[in-house]
């Protein structure tokens, strides 16, 4: 399920950093560890798995703010509400309890330098408009999508969308995704040879993002926010819609919205 969580700015600060994500992320955590420690702790220090890899299985998308300003390092909100999306590869049983956890909330967002009060209004839950027959989706990012490459020094390389490695990681990761997801290896047929993938609309825009800006641990990560068609079954576009596109979703990465469906997906499998 995905959510649509309207925050209000309670404090009359309008600043917050332009690097935000790490301590939005922190904010979900701690949400969920109050109603279950035990689920949040699990997420945190394993989360789901397939083969090495781990994955959370939930993303969030950046801020989306009507009206701001930004000077330097700093994003001035000009509006006194703002959306969050989020997404959850969650049992339908479970989806309702995650909507309650989330209300009425109140919570800091910032550093040091900086800081805004923020009260949840309201939390809407919006089932991912899905096709209801495989066909060729369209999905736009409101959030960076990562994709990356180890290079002869260990380090990664973020690929542009055009690359021609792209493409291909991305549809391995949607997989593992539903392996851990469902605990069940992805059908034979599901080769990333039949899948599709075509950047659509304006040209990929470029973003580099700081992790835990100002520490030891600081990072930077370079995403893409495009919009794309996807040709894949209709399992995989729903691991990504929900548990995000890419890498480091559980970070503010990858977090994607279905706005149009197409039908009649040309490569189908049996």
């Amino acid at each position: 399920m995905q959510f649509k969580i309207t925050l209000q700015r309670l404090s009359p600060e309008s600043a917050i950093p332009i690097n935000y994500q790490y301590e939005l992320s922190a904010w979900i955590y701690k949400v969920l560890r109050e109603a279950d420690a035990g689920y949040a702790d699990f997420l945190h220090r394993k989360g789901y798995t397939s083969g090495r890899k781990s994955f959370k299985l939930f993303c969030f998308s950046q801020l989306q703010v009507s009206r701001r300003r930004i000077e330097g390092d700093r994003l001035h909100l000009l509006s006194q509400t703002v959306e969050l999306h989020l997404g959850f590869y969650l049992d339908r049983t479970a989806e309702e309890f995650v909507r309650g956890l989330f209300q009425e909330q109140t919570f800091r967002l910032g550093d040091r330098k900086s800081q805004v009060r923020f009260g949840v209004q309201t939390v809407e839950m919006r089932p991912p408009a899905l096709p209801a027959a495989p066909g060729l989706v369209r999905i736009r990012t409101l959030s960076p999508l990562v994709i990356g490459r180890k290079n002869a020094d260990g380090n990664d390389d973020y690929l542009h969308p055009d690359d021609p490695d792209f493409a291909p990681l991305l549809f391995l990761n949607l997989q593992e995704k539903y392996a851990a997801a469902t605990g069940q290896p992805p059908p034979a047929w599901w080769d990333a040879t039949r899948f599709g993938f075509r950047p659509v609309g304006q040209p990929p825009k470029s973003q580099l993002i700081t992790i835990k800006s100002g520490t030891t641990a600081e990072t930077r990560v370079r995403g893409w926010r495009f919009d794309f068609e996807l040709d894949v079954p209709g399992e995989l576009v729903e691991v990504g819609v929900l548990a995000g596109f890419g890498r480091m979703n559980s970070e503010g990465f990858g977090f994607g919205e279905v706005y149009i469906a197409k039908p009649a997906m040309a490569n189908s499998g049996s």
